[in-house]
């Protein structure tokens, strides 16, 4: 999840954007920003000094903190918008930590917007960065119905830089992970330790998923194995969100796996798009007594280690969130100070990290 002191930082750059605080005034006490974010003094005190080093207050010993008078300018800052929760724990605080780690780095503020998956929630994001007039924004985008303001955006010339995510109706700089080849080598990896039956679970909702599932496809073709609509599940119940299947929940997740047990000839082995599936099938399977990886084995993609009740260790594929948020900050950079937007994609390539769910099959 995103630091406690991270979140201060940017509650107190935001409002500094907004003007709730203006030059010269003085911020809260430590006492009453640890009351305010329910945290300990250490941590306000390491948010008020990072906010000190990168000159956006100044602190006087026995007064306190004070905005500094060369205030935040909105051309000096770079707008995340992911479509992440705040408080969930996924790729999207990883995403948050890189990309805020090299504007720093590069000489600009980062302000984090959580769209919450939600498009309505996206578009009022858009809306209030616009009217700032930031210098350029990172979007991790939902879907493509925001594509109108996205375009008033592109004729106002604010540079925009996607992550993970392509929009068809407009030709913007992409960063994204290898996905074809990450699944590609998660499944060959199965295959080589004999598995035939392996299921595909994720719902195409984005780009990345689709490439995912190319990458799955490919796999057992290449290996003379003809592709099982019974074992391809990219459809499930949702209650999460309003907007879009965000992830499997649990019921969903016992329901799938039901199913898998179920086909003729058995499933041997499961590649999740993303490890949250990976860990909420694996949870499902542990209360039918189905031993992992004895009785099926699982791959997922991401790499991220959540907090689970078991110990096991998911054969993942790693992405590289870090050189991920170097590359969007590097684009969006190049764009501001060329004054054009390029469409110029980079792709970072995956790794496949071995763990502890994948059994070794005698031939089927």
């Amino acid at each position: 999840m995103i630091p406690k002191y991270q979140i201060i930082i940017d509650s107190i750059i935001n409002k500094i954007r907004l003007e709730n605080y203006i030059e010269g005034e003085k911020l809260p006490s430590e006492s009453q920003l640890v009351t305010e974010f329910n945290t300990s003094r250490i941590t306000v005190t390491r948010a008020l000094k990072e906010l000190e080093l990168t000159g956006v207050i100044y602190r006087e010993k026995g007064r306190g903190s004070f905005v500094a008078h060369k205030t935040i300018k909105s051309n000096n800052v770079i707008s995340l918008i992911i479509p992440h929760k705040a408080d969930f724990f996924s790729g999207g605080q990883q995403y948050i930590r890189s990309v805020y780690k090299y504007c720093q780095k590069m000489g600009y503020l980062c302000s984090v917007h959580y769209s919450q998956q939600s498009s309505r929630k996206e578009r009022a994001i858009l809306e209030d960065v616009i009217n700032h007039q930031v210098a350029g924004i990172i979007l991790y985008p939902i879907d493509n119905k925001n594509i109108d303001i996205i375009s008033r955006i592109l004729i106002k010339k604010c540079p925009i830089v996607l992550l993970d995510r392509k929009l068809t109706e407009v030709d913007l700089p992409v960063v994204e992970s290898d996905n074809y080849q990450g699944a590609l080598d998660a499944v060959n990896y199965l295959l080589a330790n004999g598995h035939r039956r392996i299921a595909f679970v994720g719902v195409k909702d984005a780009h990345s998923v689709t490439e995912r599932y190319k990458g799955y496809c490919r796999a057992l073709i290449d290996m003379k194995i003809p592709v099982s609509q019974d074992i391809i599940f990219t459809h499930y119940e949702n209650n999460i969100s309003e907007d879009i299947q965000e992830t499997l929940d649990i019921e969903g997740a016992g329901t799938i796996l039901d199913e898998l047990l179920s086909t003729e000839p058995s499933v041997s082995a499961v590649f999740c798009v993303n490890d949250l599936i990976a860990f909420q099938l694996m949870k499902a399977a542990q209360k039918r007594d189905v031993l992992i990886p004895g009785d099926l084995s699982f791959v997922g993609f991401d790499n991220i280690s959540f907090p689970t009740e078991s110990d096991i260790i998911l054969t993942s594929v790693e992405q590289d969130f870090d050189q991920i948020g170097k590359a969007c900050v590097k684009l969006l950079r190049e764009q501001i100070e060329s004054g054009t937007n390029e469409s110029l994609s980079v792709i970072i390539p995956t790794t496949l990290k071995m763990g502890k769910t994948v059994a070794e099959m005698t031939e089927q």
